[in-house]
């Protein structure tokens, strides 16, 4: 079996087959021995190689044809005449697998890339590989072959060595985490792609007018719908600071007509954007010259894995609405009183709003109500401070969304309720 040789009798099949240089051959044992390069792992394989050759010959355990074949494909073709042996090619075998371009690649790549680094001013950088398939399906075919379990896959090592080159050029050292710029090297075209990691900001925003959206709305003729958006002012700051692209990520959603108030609602905004010397006090006060109808706080930096916690977040959060509920009929303080005490601690079947069905999925769902708490207005107006599990319509809680929704205030009063202004007061944050 090819998986129970040895070393040196694997790298002596391997390379009465396959012509290999160095460092390809260092690769295919490259998570073997520690504090050597695959170039160095390389040579001392081939050095045993033509010692293990030149025993067998001894010993007469290998034929002359199959030890030039040998010596050959390990681009040793010096040896031949040392160990008797006649070079009848002249020439070195080109490796199966980087066809003797790793070197060039390596050492060409790392000049682009310093070039690139040095001229952004960049602190930190990282390098990234795209079509390498030609190189590593001919890897990947003596891997399987003589099943090398302890190979290093091709794109990792140009990754760490010209990493390490363009750092040597221009002491500037590689950041694995948050890199200021990211060099994707195209191995077919010799193409490089500057990438700028995400700026991550982690902040708050207030909503003081209604009719405001999340993000930018169209209609079929192209109009925006709505005035004023968050996004907009997200875009506008994207475009102070030349970021490629941006995204916002916001814990939960509140409907166009609501506001936004007291604690505000958290949300990270991604800029793809050279980060070097953009301060968050700068983005913060550029958002929050767009219009006064909007606030922003953002309060720090944060990686990727706070926005997955962020989303994650959003159906155990605890939030507090302020409803202006009008009704169809005259209600009373102690009807009033029989909502507080309902919804205490109440469990709330609710299937997805009419009102959305259009672009979301018909499904059911419970949520809870933690407390309710009333003010008479007028006798067909009140307030109702809700305080419940996020994820749930307030609006519909209200109504009742024709029996879709269950309680609801409408059928614990026993008439028509209709949410006519709503406002966001808290929202707590499980981050």
């Amino acid at each position: 079996m090819v998986g129970d040789l040895n070393i040196v009798d694997k790298t002596v099949n391997i390379l009465k087959k396959y012509p290999l240089c160095d460092r390809c051959l260092g690769r295919l044992f490259g998570y073997l021995g520690k504090g050597m390069s695959n170039l160095e792992r390389g040579k001392i394989l081939k050095s045993v190689t033509i010692l293990e050759v030149h025993r067998r010959l001894k010993e007469k355990e290998l034929d002359i044809e199959t030890a030039r074949t040998i010596l050959l494909n390990a681009q040793r073709g010096e040896v031949l005449k040392v160990l008797g042996l006649e070079d009848i090619e002249n020439e070195s075998r080109q490796c199966f697998i980087c066809r003797n371009r790793i070197e060039e690649l390596i050492d060409s790549h790392s000049q682009k890339v310093a070039f690139i680094i040095q001229n952004l001013n960049a602190s930190s950088f990282l390098v990234g590989v795209s079509s390498a398939q030609e190189y590593v399906s001919r890897e990947e075919i003596i891997a399987r072959e003589f099943n090398l379990i302890y190979r290093e896959n091709l794109k990792r090592e140009l990754k760490r060595e010209i990493g390490k080159k363009v750092a040597s050029l221009i002491n500037v050292q590689p950041n694995f985490d948050e890199p200021e710029v990211i060099a994707i090297i195209d191995l077919s075209t010799g193409n490089i792609e500057v990438n700028y990691p995400s700026l991550i900001l982690y902040g708050y925003y207030w909503k003081y007018g209604r009719m405001i959206s999340q993000n930018i709305w169209y209609t079929k003729e192209g109009r925006k719908k709505y005035s004023l958006s968050i996004e907009e002012a997200i875009k506008y700051v994207g475009h102070l600071i030349n970021a490629s692209n941006y995204s916002i990520h916001i814990a939960g959603r509140e409907d166009v007509d609501v506001r936004v108030l007291g604690s505000g609602r958290p949300l990270a905004i991604e800029f793809k954007v050279l980060g070097k010397g953009i301060s968050i006090e700068f983005i913060e006060r550029e958002l929050n010259s767009v219009t006064p109808w909007l606030k922003f706080g953002i309060k720090m930096k944060v990686n990727r894995g706070f926005i997955i916690r962020l989303k994650e977040g959003v159906g155990v959060s605890r939030k507090i609405y302020r409803a202006i509920v009008f009704t169809s009929e005259d209600v009373t303080p102690e009807k009033l009183g029989k909502i507080e005490e309902t919804f205490r601690d109440s469990v709330i079947e609710q299937r997805t709003p009419t009102r959305v069905l259009k672009r979301r999925k018909e499904r059911a769902r419970r949520r809870k109500v933690l407390k309710v708490k009333t003010a008479f207005l007028a006798p067909r107006l009140f307030e109702a401070l809700i305080e419940c599990e996020g994820g749930l319509y307030i609006k519909e809680l209200i109504s009742g969304d024709n029996g879709k929704t269950k309680p609801s205030f409408s059928e614990i009063l026993g008439c028509d309720a209709k949410c006519v202004m709503l406002d966001v007061l808290y929202v707590h944050e499980q981050i």
